[in-house]
Parts: C-alpha cells; sequence; structure tokens
C-alpha cells in the first residue's frame, strides 16, 4: 500500500517513506500456527466423547476470535500506517476505517533525536523524538526500522526548511556573562577612598570589606560600606 500521492501539496516531494519495524508482525505471525495445533489437539481429544460437536465450534469460534484480533487487525494496521519525510515536513497516517494523521512542519522543528535499547540495537529499531516549537511534549514515534537514517533525513529536512536554528528560538540574555567579570560599582565605596594620580583605586586603600549578611533582594549582595579608616604605614628607619 503506497502513501496517498493526493495528500501532497504541490511540488511536495517523499525524502523517505517507512513502516513500523518487523518486530511487530512477529507475534501476529506466529499465533496461527499456534492457534491451529491447540485447536487440532483439543479436537482429537474431545472426539471420542459425546461432546466432541461443542467443542469443535468453540474451538473454531475461539481460533477466528484469536486469529482475528492479534494477528489480521495488526497486520492490517501494519499495512496503512505510513511515516513519511518530505522535502517540507513530516507525515504520520495510520488507521484502517478511522484514520488519523499528523503533519509536522519542517520549520517548526527545533531539536531531533533518537533512543534505542538493547533490544532495538540488535533489532534495528528504535524511537524517533521530534521537538516541535509548538508543543510542550516532544512528539515520539515507536518502532521505526532504521530510525538512525530517518533521524538524518529529518534534520536535513528541518535544516533546509529553517528549523534547528537557535538563533531564531533566542537564547538567554545573561548566557554568555560571566558574574564575576562585573565591575565595581563606585557608588557602593565609600567617597573616603583615595585614587591614584592616574585615576585608578589603589588595592592598599580597600580595607576591612565585608559581605553583608542579611538578604538582599538583588541578585548578588552588595559590599558593606567600608571604613574610612586609613592603614597606618610604618616608619621609614
Amino acid at each position: 500500500m503506497a502513501y496517498p500521492e493526493r495528500l501532497l501539496v504541490a511540488g511536495e516531494r517523499v525524502v523517505r517513506h517507512v513502516r513500523p519495524h518487523w518486530r511487530m508482525l512477529v507475534v501476529p505471525a506466529l499465533l496461527p500456527p499456534v492457534v491451529a495445533f491447540v485447536g487440532a489437539w483439543l479436537v482429537a481429544v474431545a472426539r471420542p466423547t459425546p461432546w466432541a460437536t461443542a467443542v469443535l465450534v468453540a474451538v473454531a469460534v475461539v481460533a477466528v476470535g484469536l486469529l482475528g484480533w492479534f494477528s489480521v487487525a495488526p497486520m492490517t494496521r501494519w499495512r496503512a500506517t505510513h511515516f513519511v519525510v518530505t522535502d517540507r515536513r513530516i507525515l504520520v497516517r495510520e488507521g484502517v476505517f478511522s484514520r488519523s494523521g499528523i503533519v509536522v512542519v519542517g520549520r517548526s522543528i527545533t531539536a531531533v533525536r533518537t533512543v534505542r535499547t538493547g533490544v532495538d540495537r540488535l533489532l534495528g529499531a528504535g524511537t524517533l523524538v521530534v521537538g516541535v516549537d509548538d508543543t510542550r511534549e516532544p512528539w515520539r514515534f515507536d518502532g521505526l526500522g532504521r530510525v538512525e537514517r530517518v533521524a538524518a533525513e529529518v534534520e536535513r529536512m528541518a535544516e533546509r526548511r529553517g528549523g534547528l536554528d537557535p538563533d531564531r528560538w533566542g537564547t538567554w540574555d545573561d548566557a554568555d556573562e560571566d558574574p564575576d567579570d562585573d565591575p565595581i560599582d563606585e557608588d557602593d565605596l565609600e567617597d573616603g577612598i583615595d585614587e591614584d594620580d592616574d585615576g585608578r583605586f589603589d588595592e592598599d586603600d580597600v580595607v576591612d570589606a565585608e559581605w553583608d549578611d542579611e538578604p538582599e533582594p538583588e541578585r548578588f549582595p552588595r559590599l558593606r560600606r567600608l571604613s574610612t579608616r586609613r592603614r597606618e604605614l610604618p616608619a621609614s628607619r
């Protein structure tokens, strides 16, 4: 079942089209022979008894229900599930009778990453996580085969469409500032501190500096007002 071309806009090109990983078909594929073996064994055991016909009918009903619910339905859903990466967006379409879809525009993609467990690595599957700017939680697409390649295609598409741009989403204003590099405000120092001839403060003139023990409503504590007491120099001999 190919992806419906009518769902694409004019000029849109499909880059990658995948379905859920084949591991989702393991149980549906193994269930029919198991059901057939168990059903045949029950019918053979009940054949000599008077209720053999009732057992045959019950086994047939249960077998049809199990195969329909756990084998035919999962295979049909697998065939009807599409994960498509185009040159403009991500399209997800699933469902047989009641269909649903997800559309993620490349420009709105903020981050792309993959999650793979140990079993996923052995089977070549994984989960694709796509961050979108207008959603609180990222989109998670579980059970994708060759998820690393799919993630690479999504990243390339998002970059071409203007996504994955940190400048677009902005950064913290003080992210690159170092609070230790802030200069000392001269208003916080007492007028009694002298300056040298070149206009710079002498370190020997700053004495008894202490941090204020009381909390301040500012981001950093301010220096307590400095004492005007000058340090006496020893008399020269």
